[in-house]
């Protein structure tokens, strides 16, 4: 809801809007820029000496499309582009008037979209659908990603390997970046190639402005659609596009039974080799395939609270495959998580585009079984002591420049177990600012007996999983999705509806609810300030109203929220949201799934805080806090709650990076405390170049309840936890890798009396892409 991290503002400030199907034909749209070819290569170094820039085609970035309505840029910057036959290579020079204000350090890939950046967007399929960003800060570090006009879904965690370099001038900086032809999808039948482009500039001053090479109409939803084309390409090729990447792990894991002060910590010792094999049979397909994978993470995730939550957590996908044209498996459900999959030991992937036509799918066996058992008042993970195979089909197809009409299906099977889910769906540009979307979806589920007695031994204080799944044969459903949405440079309008049905299950994706209808409408009016002095500069008020319930009518939640946002000084945002609900507590009689007359009613009343700012270009502060009523679950009462979570980044030099993040939850009812709960989040970043780095992580939590306030639960009085890793890391490209660190965990509850090391780990890896 909240724009509180770097990608609320990515999708403000770098893609276009979203559902854009047809070519605009606006003049712009037809506007048509020679690239030159010249034979010659080019030395990605930031210097700009090679002859190959002399006969470059040379663009002005100069125009301002945010937060201003195509006014002049304040700075002057220069980019030359030049083809090669191999690479599409691209220089910036960009002028500051004081240089000492640039935000910019060394960072890790894709942390840095909030810097001074530079870079493209680019449409090689020429179908104003999917786009490639690359952008560059002025060290050099990349930031790439892919967006889906069709689904509105951005993938960030995508890598291609591409080349830059950066450097700090007297004058501001200037960029060298070459893009591969083999890492995009294009029509290779094509001789004289025609790709829709935009030139960016992110400028963060007092306001952050995006100055463009192009002028564009915000009161036309998609500003793709409205990129000239960049023409050429004769010899781009994508021909030998296969990477081959072998991997060695190298793991040492120790662990104990902390219960057991006489237990002995046991250890074990793996060596895993892997290989992945990716080959662009042609630019628009691709196959992917891997051996033996190592799918670990490598770095920790970021710590996350949970307590008083009755729904499982959301966490991002960091491993290579499963990233690799992640778009083409986005629907308006989000049937894909593939987190799901622990440990599998191989997969196979293909995409392709060819025309009007777009296909994707994936295979994997995998050596575990985990997925969401789901309901409307809570979810649970569940797990299958099992292999399992999972799979994903995925078909788009284009009726005209308006209509689109897609095709999916998802799969989960182990023993006497399986997920089937397929379904269609659909959106259609009614115009420019105007869009409906559709998906209907079927399920066929059957669950093991012993996936319940495993479950229900330890989960039977909230058996609701249990009553809705435990079932002798096979059940299935329905569930569809309708959205009705309206955005124009003034005025935002979006109308939606989510059915799930009793017996749906999305096992393969991240779907906590079922027997689950929400039904949602807001507005919100827009206001710009062209006066560059003003204290702001954007400005949106609104309101939403939601209403969920279950498939009989009878209503979970009813949900009104007025919010405020907008922009200030100091590279600001300021949101503030009232929000009334009337919500329902947990079943008073576990053993039946009503909910009228066996829930109660609460309404909550709460004031929701976000603002964010850089004082300085070295430090960034934001703090979001949650402030009134809150439901004490365990107990089914009404409290008061006070959430706040604090932000601090500090970059002392160009090198150093400390980011901490500080969490304080505290629930109180009946006048008298019930939880106070800590999450301490401590990173800190050395980074030796745009390649090496050591970090070091901290993640601690400190739960206390109230033992006289919680009358209805058995919680140890304190609980603790606290996990650490030190990595050093050799990262040349996304799949040419060396890691080595130390990773542990430790834990203390009443049981235990004190902190006590429960794991610990000794990692390494290396691997090597090789083309």
């Amino acid at each position: 809801m909240f724009a509180n991290s770097s990608k609320g503002l990515l999708f403000s400030i770098f893609l276009t809007p979203i559902f854009c199907f047809a070519q605009n034909t606006d003049e712009q749209a037809k506007q048509t820029i020679a690239i030159p070819y010249v034979d010659l290569p080019v030395v990605i170094d930031g210097e700009l000496d090679e002859p190959i820039w002399q006969d470059a085609k040379v663009i002005q970035i100069d125009t301002v499309t945010s937060p201003y309505d195509n006014t002049p840029s304040p700075v002057k910057t220069e980019a030359r582009i030049i083809d090669n036959g191999k690479y599409l290579s691209i220089a910036f020079i960009a002028y500051d008037p004081e240089p000492n204000k640039i935000i910019a350090s060394i960072g890790k890939r894709d942390t840095k979209w909030l810097d001074d950046v530079i870079g493209i967007q680019l449409d090689p399929l020429n179908n104003r659908r999917v786009t490639y960003s690359f952008f560059v800060n002025p060290y050099g570090v990349q930031n790439d990603q892919t967006f889906n006009e069709v689904t509105g879904e951005a993938n960030e965690l995508w890598d291609g390997i591409w080349y830059s370099h950066g450097k700090l001038t007297e004058f501001g900086y200037q960029v060298e970046l070459a893009i591969p032809y083999h890492i995009l999808n294009f029509d290779q039948s094509k001789t004289t190639k025609q790709w829709p482009f935009e030139l960016v500039r992110i400028f963060p001053r007092d306001k952050r402005l995006r100055i463009s090479s192009i002028a564009l109409d915000r009161d036309n939803v998609c500003w793709l659609c409205q990129y000239p084309m960049a023409t050429g390409f004769e010899k781009a090729t994508a021909s030998n596009n296969i990477q081959i990447t072998p991997s060695l792990v190298v793991n040492h894991n120790e662990q104990r039974d902390i219960y057991d002060n006489t237990a002995d910590w046991q250890d074990d010792t793996d060596i895993d080799a892997s290989l992945d094999v990716r080959w662009g049979i042609t630019p628009k397909t691709t196959l992917y395939a891997t051996l033996n994978p190592d799918f670990s993470t490598v770095e920790s995730d970021e710590g996350q609270l949970n307590v008083n939550k009755k729904f499982s957590l959301f966490y991002d996908e960091k491993r290579a495959f499963f990233l690799e044209n992640a778009d083409y498996f986005d629907t308006l459900a989000d049937l894909v998580y593939t987190r799901n999959i622990a440990d599998p030991d191989y997969g196979v992937k293909f995409t392709s585009a060819e025309g009007d036509h777009s296909f994707g799918g994936f295979v994997s066996h995998d050596t575990e079984t985990n997925f969401i058992l789901s309901g409307n008042l809570s979810a649970k993970i569940a797990a299958l002591n099992t292999e399992s195979h999972s799979g994903v089909l995925r078909y788009l197809y284009d009726f005209n420049s308006d209509t689109t009409i897609g095709l999916v299906s998802t799969l989960r099977k182990a023993d006497d177990y399986h997920n089937y889910v397929y379904g269609v769906d659909g959106r259609y540009r009614i115009n420019s600012t105007t869009h409906f979307a559709f998906q209907l979806l079927n399920s066929d589920t059957k669950y093991p007996e012993m996936l319940f007695n495993d479950f229900c031994s330890i989960n039977c204080s909230n058996n609701e999983q249990v009553l809705r799944s435990k079932k002798e044969k096979s059940f299935s459903d329905l569930a569809y999705q309708i959205e009705l949405s309206h955005e124009s440079e003034d005025w935002e309008f979006e109308l939606a509806r989510e059915w799930f049905g009793d017996e749906f299950r999305a096992d393969l994706g991240f779907v906590n609810r079922i027997d689950y209808v929400d039904d949602e409408i807001r507005v919100a009016r827009k206001l710009y300030q062209e006066d560059t002095n003003a204290f702001w500069s954007e400005m949106s008020f609104g309101a939403e109203l939601s209403i969920q319930h279950n498939e009989n009518g009878e209503l979970i939640n009813k949900e009104n929220e007025v919010f405020f946002k907008t922009d200030g000084p100091l590279l600001s945002k300021f949101e503030i949201s009232l929000i009334d609900a009337d919500k329902v507590g947990l079943r008073l009689n576990d053993n039946t799934l009503k909910i009228d007359g066996n829930t109660d009613r609460f309404n909550e009343q709460q004031l929701v805080f976000y603002g964010a700012f850089r004082p300085t270009n070295k430090t960034f502060w934001s703090l979001e806090a949650t402030i009134g009523d809150k439901i004490d679950y365990d107990n089914n009462r009404l409290g008061d709650v006070i959430d706040v979570t604090g932000n601090f980044t500090w970059y002392p030099n160009r090198h150093i990076e400390l980011d901490i993040y500080q969490t304080y939850n505290e629930l109180e009812a009946d006048n008298k405390n019930v939880y106070t709960a800590h999450l301490t989040d401590f990173r800190f970043r050395y980074y030796f170049n745009v390649a090496s780095s050591i970090k070091l992580s901290i993640v601690y939590q400190d739960i206390e309840y109230n033992p006289d306030n919680n009358p209805n639960s058995f919680f140890t009085e304190d609980e603790r936890s606290l996990s650490t890793q030190l990595i050093y890391s050799y990262q040349l490209n996304p799949q040419t890798v060396f890691f080595v660190g130390y990773s542990d965990s430790s834990y203390e509850d009443d049981y235990i009396g004190k902190l006590k090391q429960e794991e610990r780990t000794f990692f390494s890896k290396v691997s090597y892409a090789w083309r």
